[in-house]
């Protein structure tokens, strides 16, 4: 049966607006009492007394009413939506969106907790994670995903992003840019290496993570590997007198194998691989042409593996000096990248009367000489030092 008439006239409309508002604060199943807003008419009253017979003239029982308008067979919500004054539940809505967060919350730190353990990055990616996860279902799938992500990253061999992708999340795409996983995981790598924005290629790279196994290659010169195939063409190319970029996709089929005594000299910046191409230098040399990406952290630790000494100089600034420690933390050998060679080439540029930028930001460690750190104030690029390492070589 329809709402009572008498009840939607104009004259109730000011009691149905604060009834609707009532509910809103507290719930739309509370029907406690209701004070009768200030200056309702008295036949309003009359009326209110007939439907819902109560002792009191200033306040509306909400449950009497309900019982009255069911035995018109109506109710309360729908007297308010007749009426124009229809609530929102917004308060059912605040209580479902609080328990929606806790349960969220809850299932990302126990699934988080559970899968990648209790290591300070975890918690730190807990919290930047947590605001972009729907509900506990998402939470638990991402953290899983997450971690099979790592593991296929820290396990040996070398894949692409796209076959890590198919086997942790079941497309290929999905750890690509704009991809539902691209933002989870690369917080994880970021955040766990302690370095670098969870965007950045190089980084996925560097965590064994490539856009592919064809993208930037290592750049090599002069590398006196042994045996047939790629190792032959890489001696062919260096009779041509040509560098040979060699591409993780070759590097994680090839065996290296080397001359007893090899000293393999790695730099940052490929201008020293140039000029050693262009004097017809015969030292073996890599290129990690800035922070070393997958193909170049994969030759290094095959060089290693082979016997090589491995040793790396690279830009005296702070990134430079950063990524000297990460490629010793591999096994090579800072060269030339001690505290009086770096005083030493500030002495030729002041000599010279060049300007060298200052450096503003705080210098990483140096484990290799401690004193470097402690001294660096003006950034030297490998290319000043060129000449001289190119005569060592």
């Amino acid at each position: 049966m329809p709402v009572p008439p008498v009840l939607l006239g104009e004259e109730f409309t000011p009691l149905w607006r604060h009834v609707r508002a009532t509910l809103e604060r507290r719930g739309l199943d509370n029907r406690g009492w209701v004070p009768l807003p200030d200056g309702t008419p008295t036949d309003v009253r009359a009326r209110l007394r007939e439907i819902a017979p109560g002792r009191s003239t200033s306040r509306l029982d909400l449950a009497a009413l309900e019982r009255g308008l069911a035995r018109h067979g109506t109710d309360l919500l729908a007297l308010l939506a007749d009426a124009g004054c229809p609530p929102t539940g917004r308060r059912e809505a605040r209580d479902a969106e609080r328990d929606r967060r806790r349960d969220r919350d809850e299932a990302l730190t126990a699934a988080a907790r559970e899968e990648l353990g209790g290591e300070p990055w975890v918690v730190a990616w807990v919290d930047e994670v947590r605001s972009r996860i729907p509900d506990d279902e998402a939470a638990r799938r991402t953290v899983r995903v997450v971690a099979r992500v790592l593991a296929l990253a820290d396990a040996p061999g070398e894949r692409s992003r796209g076959e890590v992708a198919a086997q942790a999340v079941r497309w290929a795409h999905d750890l690509d840019r704009g991809g539902a996983y691209r933002r989870p995981v690369g917080l994880a790598l970021a955040l766990r290496a302690g370095d670098g924005h969870w965007d950045d290629p190089e980084l996925w790279a560097a965590a064994g993570l490539p856009g592919d196994l064809v993208a930037t290659p290592v750049l090599t010169w002069a590398l006196p590997l042994l045996g047939d195939g790629i190792p032959a063409a890489v001696r062919s190319m260096t009779a041509a007198g040509a560098p040979t970029p060699l591409t993780v996709l070759s590097l994680r089929e090839v065996t290296v194998d080397l001359p007893s005594g090899t000293v393999v000299t790695s730099v940052e910046n490929p201008r020293l691989l140039e000029a050693a191409v262009q004097q017809g230098l015969a030292s073996p040399m890599i290129c990690t042409s800035g922070n070393p990406t997958s193909a170049p952290s994969l030759l290094i630790r095959k060089l290693l593996a082979a016997g090589a000494q491995v040793r790396h100089h690279g830009d005296f600034d702070p990134d430079g000096v950063a990524i000297t420690a990460r490629v010793a933390a591999l096994g090579v050998v800072p060269w030339r990248m001690s505290a009086a060679d770096y005083t030493a080439a500030l002495a030729a540029a002041d000599l010279e009367g060049v300007e060298l930028r200052p450096i503003t930001g705080p210098v990483p460690e140096t484990p290799w000489d401690p004193a470097l750190r402690r001294v660096m104030t003006r950034a030297v690029d490998e290319e000043r030092v060129m000449d001289g390492l190119l005569a060592e070589l």
